[in-house]
């Protein structure tokens, strides 16, 4: 029996790379998903009355972006996953299911907050979105780093027909420790080096936005700035955790 995805790579057989139309640009697979997702959180912060379903909308979105992503990354590490196989219906009802225990965890993570660190319990439960986008605290970014990890293992379990739940990814997640934590630690200090450069570039689009500068060359420079950044911050994640969970099995095996 498999003990998980990546450790089943090498001792059933090797994966074997499914033909996409992707081509050499498999890596930007998910950016129309992240394209989705910043459209909604543009229209969450300029219209109150549909900032809740906008930002749901967006959620979905950067989960979708997280699957695909997650595939591809699991690839690239020699993995074997059934993701590809899911449909688009499929793909739905998982990111659903996923959503819905993360969520629960925000709201008991921000609850718990109120009482003891009020002024961190908007950045715990907009840890999520900082999965892709820019966070503004450095304790938002370890726990944006926390969420990202917990959702890998329940992608990994859904990717080997396993159960999606949040307590099966909490004590993988014990489990694993030990190659995770050093994982963790290190995406969270990459990912506040990305947040640093990503506040230097926001200051210069916004010196670009009060100039003379066509709007073509203005909303270009734009998406390449959202965009950009989003997908390097997912696809950072991703390396380091899968790299991680794939030493974790193999220490397993050992």
């Amino acid at each position: 029996m498999a003990d998980g995805i990546l450790l089943r790579r090498s001792v059933l057989r090797p994966a074997v790379l499914p033909t996409v139309s992707f081509g050499p640009f498999q890596l930007l697979e998910a950016m129309p998903w992240l394209m989705f997702a910043s459209a909604m959180r543009f229209v969450a912060y300029t219209n109150p009355i549909l900032a809740a379903p906008a930002m749901v909308l967006a959620s979905y979105a950067i989960l979708l972006a997280f699957l695909l992503a997650a595939r591809r990354m699991i690839e690239i590490a020699d993995g074997a996953t059934q993701l590809g196989k899911l449909s688009f219906a499929d793909q739905l009802r998982l990111s659903r299911r996923i959503l819905g225990r993360i969520v629960l965890l925000l709201i008991g993570a921000a609850t718990l907050a109120v009482f003891f660190a009020p002024k961190l319990a908007i950045f715990l439960f907009a840890g999520f979105d900082g999965i892709a986008f820019d966070q503004f605290s450095r304790t938002g970014i370890a726990w944006s780093v926390i969420l990202a990890t917990i959702v890998l293992l329940m992608v990994v379990r859904a990717g080997d027909a396993g159960e999606v739940t949040l307590m099966d990814a909490m004590r993988e997640l014990g489990s694993r420790w030990l190659c995770l934590l050093p994982a963790i630690i290190l995406l969270t200090l990459f990912l506040i080096a990305l947040s640093a450069i990503q506040g230097e570039a926001r200051g210069l689009v916004v010196l670009l936005f009060r100039s003379d500068v066509p709007m073509q060359i203005k909303n270009l420079v734009y998406f390449f700035f959202v965009f950009g950044f989003a997908t390097l911050r997912l696809w950072m994640t991703l390396a380091v955790l899968v790299f991680a969970l794939r030493e974790s099995y193999r220490d397993a095996a050992a």
